[in-house]
């Protein structure tokens, strides 16, 4: 299984992902675990520290291969 081991910030990358993968706002904070991407791209997160990642950021796998971070939708809270 491909491993990702580094986070690439939006406007940090250029080029077309291998694939993406959608994520709310929980997995963006984890550092590892196995994930798919929306094609099927299947892959293990195992980065060296806990970082947030964002929407536009990409995931480096050790091959050379980018993975591009969406931020699920979800719903918010209003205070007044």
């Amino acid at each position: 299984m491909a491993r990702a081991t580094r986070i690439l910030g939006r406007g940090g990358w250029s080029g077309e992902p291998a694939d993406s993968v959608v994520l709310d706002y929980d997995a963006r904070r984890r550092r590892e675990g196995a994930f798919a991407g929306v094609r099927g791209l299947a892959f293990e997160l195992a980065l060296d520290e806990p970082l947030m990642m964002r929407g536009g950021d990409a995931l480096a796998l050790e091959d050379g291969r980018l993975v591009e971070v969406v931020s699920a939708p979800e719903a918010l809270l209003e205070l007044r």
